[in-house]
Order: C-alpha cells, then structure tokens, then sequence
C-alpha cells in the first residue's frame, strides 16, 4: 500500500499516528507491534514517527495518556470544584471512574495489556490524580468525616483496583451463578466500601 500524502499540517499527523498506534496496542499490545507496522497503519515514514514521539516507548506513553486524559480533566475538576470534603464526593468518584471504564472498553484493554506486559510506568496523569485523591481523603480524615486508621493512597488504590478489574475480567465472571449487571455490581460494592470507609459510631 502506497502511503497518502505527507500532510503539513503536524497536529493531524500527530494524531494520525495517534490513532493508528491506539488501534493496534490495544489490539496486539505493547510489545508485539513493531514500529514499521505502526508507519505503515498511519501511512507515515518511521522517521516521521521518531520526528512526533521519539521512541516507540514514548509513542506508548502518549497513547495511554490521551486515553486517559478526558477521565482525568473531570476527576481533576470535580476535586477542584468540590468544597469541604465528604463521602458523596468519593462516593461520586467511583461511579465516574466505574463509568469512564464501562464507556471506554478500548482503555480497559490498554490497562489490560499494561498489567499483562508489567509496565510499571505510571504515567504523570496517573500519578497526579491519585496524589490528588489521596490528598483529598487525608483531609477529610482530618475533619473526621472519613476513618484515620487507613492509608488515603490505598483508599484510592481499593476502588480504582477493583473497578478495573471488574472490566478486565468480565469475560470471566460474567458466567458466574448469581452475578449481577455493571450497575448492580457497583451498587454493592458501593455499599461495602463506603460503609468501610466511614468513621466507626
């Protein structure tokens, strides 16, 4: 296949590259594409590839942010926006973030193919919102509306763990006697966790 005409514009060649190296890790995963597939799926040289993104490996990085970017920029306002900490604002932060999953199946793959490989590079967006959420619970451990016995980065940690499991997974449980909708799923779950993360009476 010929490849199209070199554009001149950089920001949709950026994003051609983009989507074809989206396409294809969430397909093959990280390891298995080779940068001339990549050139070839975005009808791009693999100079022009190393001109945008330097590396295949920097290439990964820009996939799995952008992916992640829209969760982020209203995770990020909602904690900005929010006033005196409370457990509906957790409570708030689960169901975005259990549904940001369920919406984006193709970034439940990613996550899925970054678990798999043992990428233990956590992107800067990830990094900054779970230090946010944790500086979030340490406040209102201090105001005494959430319990101070446990760690604030695990109290992020149990409910983004198991909402990307659930997704990860669900080929698997989905089979299971008894097991309910995404909804139901997350309606109990709710109930366990935030009954656990309530001040003891």
């Amino acid at each position: 296949m010929s490849q199209r005409p070199q554009t001149r514009d950089p920001e949709l060649t950026r994003a051609r590259i983009l989507d074809a190296a989206e396409a294809l890790f969430v397909e093959q995963g990280f390891s298995a594409v080779k940068l001339s597939e990549l050139a070839r799926a975005a009808e791009v040289t693999k100079s022009l590839i190393h001109h945008h993104f330097g590396s295949k490996e920097q290439l990964w990085e820009s996939v799995k942010n952008r992916a992640f970017e829209r969760y982020f920029t209203a995770q990020m306002a909602m904690l900005e926006e929010a006033g005196e900490p409370d457990a509906a604002l957790l409570r708030s932060s689960v169901e975005a973030y259990f549904h940001f999953l369920r919406d984006n199946p193709d970034v439940v793959r990613l996550f899925a193919w970054t678990h798999l490989e043992g990428d233990n590079h956590c992107g800067e967006l990830d990094n900054q919102l779970v230090g946010a959420g944790a500086e979030w619970v340490r406040q209102a451990q201090w105001r005494g509306l959430l319990r101070q016995d446990v760690n604030p980065t695990h109290v992020i940690a149990v409910f983004v763990m198991t909402c990307t499991q659930w997704f990860e997974a669900k080929c698997h449980h989905e089979h299971w006697p008894g097991m309910g909708s995404d909804e139901a799923f997350l309606e109990d779950f709710l109930k366990i966790f935030m009954e656990g993360v309530v001040p003891r009476g």
